[in-house]
């Protein structure tokens, strides 16, 4: 009788194990062959392609070249000294990306990580204010929807048409209220989804300051820059927990006084710690590169981004692309190799490079027919 249990047992282990779902069957390599012998002449591994040998000539790298930091403020009708139209915009856009520009946040370039491909130039975008036509929302048929015709939205259009571009841009908002609208059913939810948003779309938030004083003629006292410099921060903590603003946009270009301008780039407010690792002027040229020796992370320029009919110092935009023309950073297209002309050593500060391959080569040669 035990035997016929065992039996029974035995057979029911064997039935309940074959039944068991996602056990997988492992298949016989080779079904013609022993699997106790190897095979006595056994196929070698084909040799990796090697990688293309870097074409110095097509591409031309200066990674020591000057980066443009593009200053908006309004997107709107109708043009004039701080504002550009949504179809400027449109055009700034195909402009820059039709002369090899890419986009490239704030944060990659003080982090000396620009990852754009071999022969492209990084452009960052930068707007000032943080007014509801920079991220504006509409409501269409119950549906809230992103203002094609707001900077964010464009930006983001643009980006569907041509991947490559990228949506990175830095806003200085003006806080406890950033792109604040005035439409009825505006509600503190979609401010909260606009600053969530735009971290999941790349795009960074930065520093304008409390009230957008000018830190030069209107500061009084040190609490009071720091209440300036920190309430923005201790702020956003509400907002968004643990997000850390990194770069400051300085209103009006303005700093304080010389003894306090260590607080631009840190300090704290009520406890809550900020840290700007770049503090923008209004001033109106490109920018130098982490590596270049005249980098200064701390008084960084940017170019106005306007563009009038009736020329003269109006035309930021035209001058600081016919400049660039000659003097702009271009990619290797790889993050972590530093390549520039053999000309352009004596711009090099060799301390920075921090573990980053340099290359260097001749442009003279490579411009030879």
């Amino acid at each position: 009788m035990l035997k016929k249990i065992s039996l029974f047992i035995l057979i029911a282990m064997l039935f309940i194990s074959a039944c068991v779902p996602g056990t997988p069957s492992i298949p016989d390599p080779d079904p013609g062959k022993d699997p106790g012998t190897e095979d006595p002449n056994p196929q070698p591994e084909p040799e990796p392609e090697p990688d293309p040998e870097f074409d110095f000539a097509l591409y031309k790298p200066n990674e020591l070249g000057e980066i443009p930091i593009w200053m908006y403020h309004n997107i709107r009708e109708p043009e004039s000294i701080w504002v550009r139209t949504p179809d400027n915009f449109r055009a700034d856009l195909q402009r820059f990306y039709d002369l090899g520009y890419r986009l490239v946040s704030l944060t990659d370039v003080i982090t000396n990580n620009i990852d754009i491909p071999a022969g492209t130039s990084p452009l960052v975008l930068t707007f000032d204010d943080g007014s509801a036509n920079n991220f504006n929302l509409l409501k269409v048929d119950d549906e809230i929807i992103v203002d094609p015709d707001c900077a964010v939205g464009i930006i983001l259009d643009f980006a569907k048409k041509h991947p490559d571009m990228g949506t990175a841009a830095t806003f200085f908002v003006q806080l406890p209220h950033p792109f604040s609208q005035s439409d009825s059913w505006y509600t503190a939810e979609h401010r909260q989804w606009k600053l969530e948003q735009l971290a999941e779309w790349g795009m960074e938030i930065g520093n304008h300051t409390l009230g957008h004083k000018n830190l030069n003629k209107e500061i009084k006292n040190l609490d009071e820059l720091q209440e300036q410099l920190g309430k923005p921060q201790y702020l956003l903590e509400d907002l968004l927990p643990g997000y850390k603003m990194n770069a400051l946009a300085l209103p009006y270009g303005a700093r304080p006084k010389a003894e306090w301008r260590d607080y631009l780039h840190q300090g704290q407010y009520q406890g809550v710690k900020y840290q700007h690792d770049v503090v923008l002027l209004v001033g109106s040229v490109p920018a130098k590169p982490y590596n270049h020796k005249d980098y200064s992370p701390m008084a960084m320029p940017r170019v106005r981004a306007s563009n009038y009919p009736d020329g003269g110092a109006k035309d930021f935009l035209d001058k600081a692309l016919a400049r660039l023309a000659n003097t702009r950073y271009i990619s290797d297209g790889d993050p972590d190799t530093i390549t520039v002309p053999e000309s352009f050593l004596d711009k090099l500060n060799a301390d920075s490079l921090e573990g980053k391959t340099l290359r260097t080569y001749n442009l003279e040669e490579t411009s030879r027919p």
